[in-house]
């Protein structure tokens, strides 16, 4: 079937990036590092790194140095002159979008993040579960969407944002096609569900609780769970809430496939769980995203480098990436690592 080949030539020509992200764990440091000085670079002729020179910046230690922390008080006379229309302030030219953020507050999201960061984050998603699944046919159905419950609002807008700007090819596979509406009422959950009884459907995409009212509707409606349910293999969920949070939600969960969540915001995409079965997350390194790290019980408050940290120990994230954020203090859960080698955590 030329769904099969499809399926076959995915697993071909992802292997190379599939090794990637098993060997870049061996090199850490290196390829944070490298990250952190491609920011640097591709910054050079915004307002901000005229301020602060990066041109000179040879070292993590300058760095750190001459660049203070910041966090949303810091940022919002940047977003309003963004949106008065300055350009090359924190990131070159103008940013794509500017979503909401944790407790109300708003960060930019640049292009080249939304192809760097987002999409390339969710292709490893994709690559993760071809190559742990070596009969997978993912790219041999249809991605059903079935909405966004139980999420916080924040996590509605940057679904939205990134349906709209989803790659041609992944968006020829979508059921629904893209309508505006992250919620989906039983009426329209009924819609779809006639709509995908006819079709292949390989996998899904949104929050557990959205997913379960699908499979509850479905079953109410058949007696029994019909096999665009029980033949799919996954569902792709992208999320902010703790560890803890999704064992309870995914506890009295009756789904036939695993759950694959992913912790990403409006800030950026930090990790996979890419053995769906474990809770811990792998942490993404190559996203176009530096990271370091506040432990919680730190006297003097100062982030340290991702290779000084160690397990179970509760660190907030510091971010900078190619939106913009510069040292920024996430407001999102705090990150507690359970292994270096390789990185995983869990949210707490």
């Amino acid at each position: 079937m030329a769904s099969d080949m499809i399926s076959n030539l995915a697993g071909l020509f992802t292997k190379e990036r599939f090794e990637a992200l098993n060997d870049i764990h061996l090199y850490a440091s290196d390829i944070q590092s490298e990250q952190l000085f491609n920011l640097l670079r591709e910054a050079e002729t915004t307002s901000l790194a005229k301020e602060y020179d990066f041109k000179t910046i040879i070292s993590y230690q300058d760095f750190r140095e001459r660049l203070p922390l910041t966090g949303p008080k810091a940022l919002e006379p940047y977003i309003r002159r963004i949106e008065n229309g300055e350009t090359n302030l924190l990131w070159t030219g103008i940013p794509k979008q500017i979503l909401s953020s944790f407790g109300g507050t708003s960060v930019p999201v640049s292009e080249q993040a939304l192809a760097e960061t987002f999409t390339q984050g969710f292709y490893d998603s994709y690559i993760i579960h071809l190559h742990r699944n070596p009969y997978s046919r993912l790219f041999g159905g249809y991605f059903v969407t079935v909405g966004n419950e139980s999420e916080l609002p924040l996590m509605d807008e940057l679904e939205d944002f990134l349906r709209r700007h989803e790659p041609f090819v992944i968006s020829l596979l979508n059921r629904p096609k893209y309508t505006g509406m992250v919620h989906l009422s039983d009426n329209l959950i009924k819609q779809l569900i006639k709509e995908i009884k006819v079709e292949k459907v390989s996998c899904y995409k949104g929050s557990p609780k959205s997913l379960q009212r699908l499979v509850d509707l479905a079953k109410k409606e058949d007696g029994t769970l019909p096999a665009f349910l029980t033949e799919a293999e996954i569902l792709f969920h992208k999320t902010t809430a703790t560890s803890e949070e999704l064992r309870l939600m995914k506890r009295d969960l009756q789904l036939p496939f695993p759950i694959q969540s992913m912790y990403c915001s409006p800030e950026g995409f930090f990790g996979i769980q890419d053995y769906p079965e474990n809770e811990t997350f792998l942490l993404m390194l190559d996203l176009s995203q530096f990271y370091e790290f506040i432990p919680q019980d730190s006297a003097d408050n100062q982030p340290i480098p991702l290779e000084d940290t160690v397990p179970n120990v509760d660190y907030q994230l510091v971010l900078t990436n190619c939106s913009g954020l510069w040292r920024y203090l996430s407001g999102g859960p705090k990150l507690r690592f359970v292994s270096t080698e390789p990185y995983r955590f869990l949210l707490v």
